[in-house]
């Protein structure tokens, strides 16, 4: 098989598969932590003033919206402290577990034997995969003061857990919450756990109810230098 009908072959089998947006829209009054900065846009052409094209000035954080946290987002110094633009592509795109945590109660964390409950049932996690925890948080996302119920109490992964998932090896965390931490854990273990191994971690990712068990993820970030983190369009591949 050539290049050409190799390239034509991945084309035609990627229409065997659903995909499923993962990231919440970007817009004015979305959710941000207290001291990022929000999202804002100002119009610098249009239509209406005569020009030829429209576009945008776009001010926001780098942690807006759906995102992802590069290691030195947490890690201070050593071997890990570098930016989102030395994050490998490979790490960003694979098979993803997705495991159910909306029982959980405001600012309960996932432990790791409910991590290895979920292997015995579906399947053991392998190296290289990301791993998504849909607590159900994204239900709480709006804009305005609505959304503040999505700012408050959100559950996470525990030090334990994260622990763990250093030892599957796998390449990525992603939760549906404002932050893997759980809310008001002010020490950030599982932070400081997986970007301190090279774990990368998605934050604010939406519609993970809609995923099954196993499928394809992908997230690719801006390449910013020295950046601690980016907005990431996040999405998912599953067969049809």
């Amino acid at each position: 098989m050539t290049r050409a009908q190799e390239s034509s072959s991945f084309a035609q089998k990627l229409n065997e598969y659903e995909w499923v947006d993962l990231s919440h829209t970007l817009e004015e009054g979305i959710p941000a932590w207290p001291t990022h900065a929000r999202f804002g846009r100002t119009l610098y052409e249009s239509y209406e003033l005569g020009d030829a094209a429209c576009q945008y000035a776009l001010a926001m954080g780098e942690h807006t919206g759906t995102h992802l946290d590069a290691p030195l987002h947490f890690i201070a110094e050593g071997r890990v402290h570098y930016g989102m633009d030395e994050v490998p592509l490979n790490r960003l795109a694979g098979r993803a577990a997705t495991i159910e945590a909306t029982d959980l109660a405001p600012r309960e964390t996932l432990s790791a034997e409910r991590i290895r409950s979920w292997e015995r049932e579906w399947g053991e996690l392998e190296p290289g995969d990301a791993v998504l925890i849909r607590f159900g948080w994204d239900e709480r996302w709006a804009t305005g003061r609505e959304g503040r119920a999505f700012l408050e109490d959100w559950p996470g992964l525990g030090r334990e857990a994260a622990e763990y998932l250093v030892e599957r090896k796998v390449s990525l965390v992603g939760c549906d919450t404002l932050a893997i931490d759980a809310s008001g854990d002010e020490t950030f273990p599982a932070h400081h756990t997986l970007l301190g191994n090279e774990v990368y971690i998605a934050e604010n990712l939406a519609n993970l109810g809609s995923l099954p068990p196993f499928c394809m993820f992908m997230a690719f970030p801006l390449k910013i230098r020295g950046g601690s983190g980016s907005p990431v369009r996040a999405l998912a591949l599953v067969p049809k």
